[in-house]
Parts: C-alpha cells; structure tokens; sequence
C-alpha cells in the first residue's frame, strides 16, 4: 500500500502521544480525521494498530513496527528537505539527540554552544535519558543521535569515543572510609551500598567491580537518579560509586569523593547511531564537531 505523507504524519502522532485526541490536537486537525485515517490504515493493513481502552490507547506488535516504519519515512523525508533547504554557507535542518543526564550536564552544552554559533539556521532537540532508554529512541528512529556509554552489543551500532571518566566512591564526610586516599572494592562488603537501577549503565560498572572483587552485595537502596544516590549517602544510608562525569549533577559539600581500587573500573563515553540509517547533513555537521572538542 501507498501511505501520505499525512497519513505518516498522523501515525507518527498516534504512536508519540497514544491518544487521538492528542494527536489531533498536536496536528492541527479534528480527531474524526484522526480516527479515519487509523481505521483506513488498519483496514488495508488487515491488523489492528492500537488497543483502544478507556482510558489510552496502546500500540499493538504490528502498531509498533508501523509506527516505527512511518518515523523512518519521515525522517528520510526531513533530509531529503534538509538538502533541498541548504542555500549559501548556511544550512538549515533539525537535529534530535539523546543523551545520558551527565553528558548533558558536562559534554553537550560547550558542543551546542559552538554548534549553534556556527549553523544557527539547525533546530537541536535534546532528550536526557538513561541508557536502555537512549538507545531505545535511537532504534525507532525518535532520535538521530545518542551519547551514551558504548553499547553492549553493538551489531548494528557505530560507537565512537568522545570521552571516559572513571568510578569513585561517595561517602559522607562523617564516614569511616571519608579520611582514606584510596578504597579497594573488597572493603565494600562491610556497608550498606546504594545502587543505581538496573536500567542504569553505572550499575553495570558496580557490578563489574563487585564481580571482580568476588563480592555478593544486595542494595540497601536502589534508586534511578544519580542525585538520589549522592543525597542517600550524604545523609549517611550508606555508600555509593558512581563515574566522576556525573558528579556535576549533585552538591558533593556533604560528600567525599576516593579513589576506587582493585579493580579501577572506568567507561567509555561516545556517539552512537546505527550502521544501516546514514546520518542527516545536520548529524554529521554534529559529529564534526564533537570530534574536534576531542581532538
């Protein structure tokens, strides 16, 4: 089947807002319209799109991968325009990033900032997400871009360092380990340890330095943000590590920050976007740019 443009335009607003009032409402149309383009797509389709309910609508398996197909259009579209619309020394288009919370904190606003200065004409869009998240967005098209630590598995990916930090131990002032000019991980096991969620890419240094030190350690507390964690062990609940880039994300007056030891656990910090989508004119004006920070 042949899909409109608009037709695109209107499952991409479906599957951003999962609701067709709202994506009536975000296109600047009646949501009649809305809800007779879905029932003519699923139509020819021959599958059901979204599960309505009371109270939201959800995209079905097959609402999913349309949806992402109809991103992808869009998005091929925007750079075929994007082209079109360079005219001069000037370039115009639109730029989508995702990006871990301390990367936005510490790497992208010098990057934007020069960026900017130099392709004023490019709108950027910047999303703070953890990880799994990031790379969620890059694989379903909703961002062009993620800066993020290094993919596990990176098949389809393109990972390009940009920056590493490494992970520290955070303590209160008033700990026992607060004095100390270094702390091996095996000496850990005698306190409470506040960890990050599993969706986070610090757990997953913690647990690679508790696995090397041949440690089982059960979170006193679990938390998804970094600022979280900092407060936690500010007040004394307990111990946290957590990689030196994020520490621009909390007040570490209360807080002292030692080396971790035995094993030193760093990460690597970098731009990823996937092998088979080339990046627009505006990613890789981005990328350039990136680059020469680093170099």
């Amino acid at each position: 089947m042949n899909l409109t443009l608009r037709q695109l335009e209107i499952l991409v607003a479906i599957g951003d807002t999962l609701s067709l009032t709202a994506a009536a409402e975000k296109l600047g149309v009646s949501q009649p319209s809305v809800s007779e383009t879905l029932r003519r797509v699923e139509g020819e389709l021959g599958c059901k799109l979204v599960d309505r309910t009371t109270r939201q609508l959800a995209l079905t398996y097959e609402g999913h991968h349309v949806v992402a197909s109809a991103r992808e259009a869009m998005r091929s579209l925007a750079g075929t325009f994007e082209a079109i619309a360079r005219r001069g020394d000037g370039v115009h288009g639109r730029l989508s990033i995702a990006a871990l919370p301390s990367a936005v904190c510490t790497l992208l606003p010098p990057a934007l900032r020069s960026f900017r200065k130099c392709y004023p004409g490019i709108a950027v869009s910047v999303r703070d997400a953890l990880q799994d998240r990031a790379m969620a967005m890059l694989e379903d098209g909703s961002v062009d871009l993620v800066i993020a630590g290094q993919p596990a598995w990176q098949g389809g990916f393109v990972f390009e360092e940009i920056a590493s930090d490494q992970l520290k131990l955070v303590v209160s002032r008033h700990h026992p380990l607060s004095g100390r000019d270094r702390v091996g991980w095996s000496e850990l096991a005698a306190f409470e340890f506040i960890a990050m969620s599993t969706s986070s890419s610090v757990r997953r240094l913690t647990d690679a330095g508790f696995i090397h030190a041949n440690l089982q350690t059960a979170p006193a507390y679990e938390v998804d943000q970094i600022s979280c964690a900092a407060a936690l062990a500010a007040a004394g609940l307990g111990i946290t590590a957590l990689p030196t880039m994020t520490f621009a994300m909390f007040n570490a007056d209360e807080l002292t920050v030692i080396p971790l030891v035995a094993p030193t656990i760093e990460r690597s910090i970098g731009m990823t976007w996937l092998k088979d989508r080339p990046l627009s004119a505006s990613a890789i004006k981005f990328v350039a740019a990136l680059r020469a920070r680093r170099a």
